[in-house]
């Protein structure tokens, strides 16, 4: 957050905005009032067409919230510009917004492709939607998936790469991860491509290491991994199919990999899935990560609820408006502990999600392709068959569409509320499968925005002023 200049004179030079300008449909300006510096009365405000927030003087906030920009000082107007917080769109501007979005979605420049290595997971947890069945993926499943993305690599289109290993529990399949990874690497060298990789992984097969050598050989410089509360909450909601209990072995090697200096690059996010079952444990997690020595700018927190992954949830999920309450607790008490998290979007959503580009495939372990992410070893999706199989969908054509790539003309249609949502520029719709399944899947933040103000104002030294 940055503020913009708060002196007694700024507004004593006034000019008017020209005729064509006016407040953006994407601001909110907060209900309170902050001090700066001790004594400068300011109100913040949220641009989201830019994912910018600032805190203005106290009377410039009024006018933006009433929607008038007369009596704003030139150098304030200027600065608001550039943060689209002011804007002279001749037209709607959720067209504007669209555009920008469809524009990044249909590059085919920069592609991502998220692969299943195998079609087992050695945990059982219980909110899961999706099968899990023990075997060996084939040669000809691998080779098609190489064929797949070396294709890709080889485009003259291409800019960068990113490969993003996926679950399942992509560990079991550590042996495919090196030798695709090898192949992926050198090709992307030779043709001056840049290449990426992550990993969504429950982090019980990591070990330092095999995290050395996925650095090292397969440049993954990410860890997502789920821890879902403290020790014995975690080894309960999240049960090994052994038996054994994993907490403890997962923080152990994510401690040592944030010492080693040949993983000084790699960073870790640390989501928590969040339901009836663990919430009121969520505090003492947090206590312990960061007594344990996770307040590292290497790893970040995610805490989110669960939700339907194709699966019924509906006993164990959290309201969204009482989740979006707790969260912010659970962030203040973060900040306090100087533990790493998102409070806020601070960047536009460009492109939402696999599901509405055509520059980003899924590879399942089960031999089809996906546009969702959500959609491999579920069963009722795996028997519809995706997309095509791998091995017979042309290498050197995009994926085939999918259900959701006319999202943002169902947007523009107004099939959601998104089209009339001042969140929907860094949303971006947050998840259209779950819209088109009957499902609000709003983030937490739309529910909470003065609470999350009150917060990103304590982080960055503003106190609350007297009425």
């Amino acid at each position: 957050m940055s503020a913009m200049p708060a002196n007694d004179t700024e507004l004593t030079d006034l000019v008017s905005p020209t005729p064509q300008e006016r407040v953006s449909d994407y601001v909110r300006v907060s209900d309170r009032a902050y001090l700066h510096a001790g004594h400068q009365r300011v109100r913040m405000v949220y641009a989201t067409r830019t994912g910018s927030m600032v805190a203005v003087p106290e009377e410039a906030g009024r006018r933006l919230a009433r929607g008038t920009l007369e009596g704003i000082a030139p150098e304030l107007l200027d600065g608001l510009r550039e943060i689209e917080a002011v804007v002279t769109d001749g037209r709607g501007e959720l067209d504007t917004v669209l555009d920008r979005q469809r524009a990044a979605t249909a590059s085919l420049s920069d592609l991502r492709y998220v692969l299943l290595p195998t079609t087992y997971c050695n945990m059982g947890c219980s909110y899961c939607g999706q099968q899990h069945t023990r075997g060996r993926l084939s040669g000809s499943h691998r080779d098609a998936v190489a064929r797949r993305v070396l294709a890709g690599i080889g485009r003259k289109t291409t800019r960068t790469v990113t490969v993003s290993w996926f679950g399942a529990e992509p560990m079991i399949g550590y042996p495919m991860i090196l030798d695709l990874s090898a192949r992926f690497t050198a090709a992307a060298h030779d043709r001056g491509v840049g290449y990426v990789s992550g990993m969504v992984t429950n982090g019980t097969l990591l070990t330092l290491d095999k995290l050395r050598v996925l650095r090292q050989e397969c440049h993954v410089a990410k860890y997502d991994i789920t821890l879902d509360g403290p020790a014995r909450i975690h080894d309960a909601h999240r049960p090994l199919r052994s038996g054994r209990k994993s907490f403890d072995r997962i923080t152990r090697v994510l401690l040592e990999a944030l010492q080693d200096d040949t993983l000084a690059d790699v960073t870790f996010v640390l989501r928590s899935n969040i339901d009836v079952a663990n919430a009121d444990w969520v505090a003492e997690y947090l206590d312990t990560m960061a007594t344990l020595g996770f307040a590292d700018n290497r790893v970040f927190f995610n805490l989110a609820p669960v939700y339907s992954w194709g699966n019924d949830v509906s006993r164990i999920e959290l309201d969204r408006r009482y989740y979006g309450q707790r969260e912010v607790e659970w962030m203040r008490r973060m900040h306090g502990l100087g533990l790493h998290f998102v409070a806020l979007p601070t960047e536009p959503e460009r492109v939402l999600c696999a599901a509405v580009s055509q520059s980003v495939e899924i590879h399942s372990s089960s031999g089809a392709m996906f546009s969702c992410s959500e959609y491999p070893l579920v069963p009722q999706q795996e028997a519809a068959g995706g997309l095509g199989s791998i091995e017979t969908l042309p290498v050197h054509a995009p994926r085939p569409l999918g259900p959701f790539d006319d999202w943002h003309d169902a947007v523009a249609a107004g099939e959601t509320a998104c089209h009339a949502c001042y969140f929907f520029p860094i949303c971006g719709g947050a998840c259209p499968k779950q819209w088109r399944e009957g499902n609000t899947p709003c983030p937490p933040y739309k529910f909470t925005l003065q609470e999350r103000f009150d917060l990103v104002a304590e982080m960055n030294g503003l106190t609350p002023a007297p009425c």
